[in-house]
């Protein structure tokens, strides 16, 4: 590869006359011109690209004691340090377009191209947001836009609409009315099939969308419910979520802490456990060039291990016959129904599967997705139902014997890139 400094010198390098013509092209233009003139990613050193000797006039030197006519014409010419600019930016914008292909290639792998081609489409448009109606306030729960309808494959009271909802308002308790979020997220707190007197363990919690379904479902007068969150900015998210959705009299059964998932210890005490994982969430990557500018196939892998692990803790800590649902916002197998797979491959882990089935969305191997082209626009979202079957908290920590790798400072984020939002 031809390095910023040394393709400057052109002089020195054989077959140069090919290469000050991109540079007269940028000098012309300002700009790079074709695909061919940027195909500059060959050893100039190499004796099999001999070139012949160009003189002078070829290479478009202008004569001793003769004026450059590109200066008596009074066009400007580019530095030095502009032209390394332009081959720089050109550089990271080849390095970037790589990237893209390469991410695309991976999916393309594991969807088809034609399916692929449709999700990447929907994935690349805005996503859609429902209107979460809050129980706890003590307005009138009418939708807020008189063009909403209610979506028809949740229980919980939400709404689409064509237009977009106004900001939330508060009520005479100083709580929001609602919450905007994607439908397919409420859909995960449903799954947990929560019942009166139940004890909840929301295991990565922020932002608090989830939490939030989560409370509309429970009865804080008699169950309870821990929300956690490790990065000190999310937790301070998720607690400001709660504070602005649940009147003070009832944050008492609410508990948001700040441990690493990865390294819960309690066991056998929840009935029903929520682990939302943070995950690739593409989604969210391909609307934000700097942050899919750092993919490489070695995230989703990185992602799973992660995420196995904390599919450990939530085991570990639900009680004996509770419910495990695991959930992400990835298009990945690796980091959905692998991460199942891995751990029934484990064989210590005594749990079963629960097979649900919901109007949206298809059936995957261990689990459900829905999938925004198939799903009028909705998700990505992954989910897979367990119900636990024993109780040796020590068989568990033998299974996370070869993830110690992975054990975090608690108060760290697990990961930079939680899902968009729920």
């Amino acid at each position: 590869m031809i390095s910023p400094v040394s393709s400057l010198r052109v002089s020195r390098f054989k077959g140069a006359g090919s290469f000050l013509g991109r540079l007269r092209g940028i000098r012309k233009t300002h700009s790079w011109g074709s695909d061919e003139e940027l195909a500059m990613e060959v050893d100039v050193d190499d004796e099999s690209l001999e070139m012949p000797e160009l003189d002078a006039q070829q290479l478009d030197f202008p004569p001793p004691g003769r004026r450059n006519p590109r200066k008596q014409s009074g066009k400007k010419s580019l530095s030095k340090s502009k032209m390394k600019k332009l081959l720089k930016q050109e550089l990271e914008k080849e390095r970037k377009s790589n990237v893209f292909h390469s991410f695309s290639a991976f999916y393309e792998e594991q969807y088809g191209s034609a399916r692929w081609s449709s999700l990447m489409a929907c994935l690349l448009s805005k996503p859609r947001v429902a209107c979460l109606v809050n129980k706890y306030c003590n307005e009138s729960s009418v939708p807020p836009s008189t063009n909403s309808t209610r979506v028809p494959f949740l229980k919980l009271p939400v709404y689409e609409s064509s237009a977009l909802f106004p900001h939330p308002e508060r009520d005479t308790h100083n709580v929001f009315d609602y919450y905007l979020m994607d439908a397919a997220s409420v859909l995960v707190t449903e799954a947990l099939d929560l019942e009166v007197g139940d004890k909840v363990l929301d295991l990565c919690a922020a932002p608090g969308g989830k939490t939030l379904g989560i409370l509309q479902q429970l009865d804080l007068l008699q169950g309870a419910l821990v929300a956690n969150e490790p990065s000190p900015t999310r937790s301070k998210r998720l607690s400001k979520v709660i504070s602005e959705y649940v009147p003070a009299n009832l944050r008492t059964s609410i508990r948001v802490t700040r441990r690493n998932g990865i390294k819960w210890m309690e066991h056998d005490l929840y009935d029903k456990v929520l682990v939302d994982a943070p995950c690739s969430s593409e989604r969210h990557l391909l609307h934000d060039p700097k942050e899919l500018g750092t993919w490489t196939p070695r995230r989703t892998e990185n992602c799973a291990k992660r995420q196995l692990a904390l599919l450990f803790a939530a085991l570990r800590a639900a009680k004996l016959y509770g419910r495990i649902v695991y959930s992400t916002c990835s298009l990945s197998q690796l980091e959905n129904d692998s991460v199942i797979s891995k751990a029934l491959e484990k064989g210590k882990l005594d749990f079963e599967i629960i097979q649900k089935q919901w109007p949206v969305g298809e059936r995957t191997e261990h689990g459900w997705i829905i999938l925004p082209d198939v799903s009028q626009g909705w998700g990505p979202i992954y989910i897979a139902v367990l119900k636990k079957l024993s109780t040796k908290p020590e068989l568990f920590e033998e299974c996370v014997e070869d993830l110690e790798e992975l054990q975090d400072t608690d108060g760290e984020p697990l990961l930079l890139l939680p899902g968009p939002e729920s």
